[in-house]
């Protein structure tokens, strides 16, 4: 059962309305693709409220009016003062409800149209941190490069794939594209090369061959020639791919 487009937005209507309705929450915002007229057959819905009393009840409510209407799962994200949960729908739709305390609620990036009450100008939602993409990537590249000697095929696999990740974070960052959560991995110049990196089986061979590929690109990104250096020992005879 997949949702279709006219009961997404019947439900997105039957949001506002309750929030309109509800006292505690006195103000209420679009944010996502819906937000700024880029929204898709597949888009979810998102949805944050301002709440300024009672928060822990208004989640509590508001979940109970989620599961009516056909929730079956929620999943929490929490950043400081804000919960987000996150609903699956029966109609495997996605509802997402952020609830800020009033004293916070405002726009962290473009995606943000406001609906009712009034927001709080806030920090920018910056892109990740280069250096901490960096270190992520080698850490994982180290334990890639030891899973794969250890004859731990499976944990060797899942290590590469989340070192790609990081990687190709860092070419996002490189070209000025959206570098979260593979966001801007389309808008690349050429993300073709990254193609060399996907694991075809969990023979060891195959393994290091994607890892050493991996490797290279990682190479790329790193302007440091000590850790360059450390990095390239990882998998002797990576070479820049770029």
């Amino acid at each position: 059962m997949v949702f279709t487009v006219s009961e997404r937005d019947r439900l997105r209507r039957d949001l506002v309305n309750a929030a309109d309705t509800d006292p505690r929450v006195v103000g209420a915002a679009l944010t996502g693709s819906a937000a700024v007229g880029r929204e898709d057959r597949w888009s979810d819905i998102d949805f944050a409220l301002s709440v300024d009393r009672e928060i822990d009840a208004v989640v509590a409510d508001w979940t109970a009016l989620m599961y009516a209407c056909g929730a079956v799962s929620h999943l929490d994200v929490r950043r400081g003062a804000v919960l987000f949960r996150v609903f699956l729908m029966r109609s495997t739709l996605q509802v997402d409800i952020a609830f800020w305390p009033s004293t916070e609620f405002g726009a962290t990036g473009p995606t943000f149209r406001l609906l009712f009450g009034d927001a709080n100008e806030i920090p920018q939602s910056a892109q990740p941190d280069r250096a901490e993409l960096i270190g992520l990537a080698w850490l994982h590249g180290l334990h890639a490069r030891s899973s794969i000697e250890r004859g731990r095929c499976w944990q060797a696999l899942y290590m590469i794939n989340n070192m790609r990740d990081h990687v190709m974070s860092l070419r996002c960052l490189n070209e000025g594209v959206n570098a979260v959560q593979g966001r801007g991995l389309d808008d690349l110049h050429d993300a073709r090369e990254f193609a060399g990196t996907l694991v075809l089986s969990t023979h060891p061979d195959e393994l290091r061959r994607a890892f050493h590929v991996l490797t290279g690109l990682l190479l790329t990104e790193i302007s440091d020639s000590a850790l360059a250096e450390a990095v390239r020992a990882l998998s002797p005879g990576a070479a820049v791919q770029r």
